[in-house]
């Protein structure tokens, strides 16, 4: 019997090493991979001239809803509209956070659910974020209904706190204590995330530099977040989670300083998982500075020096940092620049487009990493950690036909032009970068295509793990 599509004549990226040749789609599963001879017929055969096949790739650490409004209906409208912009950089499947609130966060997951369900162009997951201590008890009771993840905003004191709807004191370690507890009933794959960064020092240094009128804004922000505020939280957030054998990732890390904590860390044996962004791999302060980027590039942590870019590139090689993310949120120019600078809310617009061809040119051409490093940060070990591998994030036979096709020596210039979501700004404007997704397939349908959404209607749904909680 054909198969419906086979993929030909390419470098096939697997977990264990690059190949020569395609693979072969049934329905939404890849059911063959290997040199082209082995694959059989296919209904429909694509010769991808000598492009990298790739995994789908996994964005964990999205923010859908919170934007410049904030609800429900703005959230199922992220996910119309804004994931179209996945397809485009090859991103099959996101986490998402839900909605802050004080309800239970069985209701606050139902609804994220239904403003994906319909609506979103890619597969995705919540992350449910706990604000109150009394959502607490209710953890063991979403994760029954597949939830994987709970976001700790211990980032945040006073009032930025308040303004999350946290209690003026943040996320306290006695809170953060009652939920690992709870976490821990509920087994793998759960996890807690974190927002490392201690909130009181930095409140302190903003008072000081935004009196200080300084032109080089970015660089000034950046001077605000001491290089040790991440560890300090990292580390007392760790033995927390480490004496309930409760795994604890750490999202956007930013410092050297950082990288350096979590690999000592790991030398003892802790449940750590670090994320960088894909924009801290690819710009620092000054340079961001000398753009004129000012609010729109204005994040919590805070783009910082070459230093610490490099060594969040070393912390990839060593093994270190694990999963790159994004932290996108869908706010507008007029929304992000509005006001002054030192009061503007953080973090950046969407990433989607642009994080995997940025990644390709600053890792793949430049030679600090290889391509299954890069199938594994953006993919396989996301994967992993959310208890849907091998469903998701790699090429394997058995898993879905989330599928991305790379020309490698396709050339482009990053804006928002090549977007097709409703962002109308890009850091990354007029930036030249080499290596961009031609193709993207959702579990085996072509839904991106030189640029373009070909898929007809959002198919994309919510994802189950492969591995259910223990206990439950």
């Amino acid at each position: 019997m054909a198969h419906d599509i086979v993929l030909k004549n390419g470098l096939v990226v697997t977990p264990n090493g690059v190949i020569l040749g395609g693979l072969a789609i049934a329905g939404e599963r890849i059911v063959a991979v290997g040199a082209d001879a082995t694959l059989g017929q296919a209904k429909r055969e694509i010769d991808v001239e000598g492009k990298i096949i790739f995994p789908g790739t996994f964005d964990p650490h999205v923010h859908f809803g919170i934007s410049d409004r904030i609800g429900d209906d703005v959230m199922a409208e992220d996910f119309l509209h804004d994931t179209k912009d996945c397809l485009l950089g090859g991103v099959t499947t996101i986490a998402t956070t839900s909605m802050i609130g004080e309800e239970p966060l069985v209701d606050l997951f139902d609804r994220a659910v239904r403003c994906g369900t319909g609506h979103s162009w890619c597969d995705f997951k919540i992350t449910c974020i706990v604000n109150k201590v009394e959502q607490v008890p209710g953890i063991p009771a979403v994760a029954k209904k597949g939830v994987v993840d709970y976001k700790f905003l211990t980032g945040y004191a006073g009032r930025q706190a308040e303004a999350f709807g946290i209690n003026p004191e943040g996320i306290t370690p006695g809170f953060f204590y009652q939920a690992c507890e709870q976490i821990a009933r509920c087994g793998q794959p759960t996890f807690a995330k974190i927002h490392a960064e201690d909130p009181t020092v930095r409140y302190l240094l903003v008072d000081r530099l935004r009196k200080m009128g300084r032109a080089d804004k970015l660089t000034a922000w950046a001077e605000t977040s001491p290089e040790w505020g991440e560890s300090l939280q990292l580390y007392a957030y760790a033995l927390i989670a480490e004496q309930f054998r409760v795994p604890m990732y750490c999202v956007h890390l930013s410092a050297a300083h950082t990288v350096d904590t979590l690999k000592q860390l790991h030398g003892q044996g802790m449940r750590l998982i670090g994320e960088t962004l894909g924009c801290f791999l690819n710009a620092t302060a000054p340079e961001l500075d000398a753009k004129g980027m000012d609010e729109k590039a204005k994040i919590q942590p805070p783009f910082r020096f070459e230093k610490d870019k490099e060594r969040l590139w070393k912390g990839i090689q060593e093994g270190t940092i694990t999963v790159v993310g994004t932290d996108s949120l869908t706010y507008s120019k007029a929304y992000k620049t509005r006001g002054d600078f030192w009061d503007c809310r953080v973090g950046v617009n969407l990433q989607f487009a642009d994080t995997l061809p940025l990644l390709f040119d600053e890792g793949i051409n430049k030679g600090r990493i290889d391509l299954v490093t890069l199938a594994k940060i953006l993919s396989e070990n996301a994967a992993k950690i959310y208890g849907l591998y091998p469903k998701k994030g790699a090429l394997v036979p058995g898993a879905d036909a989330d599928i991305v096709v790379i020309d490698q020596d396709k050339e482009a210039t990053l804006g928002v032009a090549r977007m097709r979501s409703r962002a109308d700004y890009s850091l990354w404007e007029g930036r030249k970068v080499k290596g961009i997704p031609v193709k993207t397939f959702l579990r085996g349908a072509l839904v991106m295509e030189d640029g373009e959404i070909v898929g007809k209607a959002p198919t994309g749904k919510f994802v189950e793990q492969v591995m259910r909680p223990r206990g439950l």
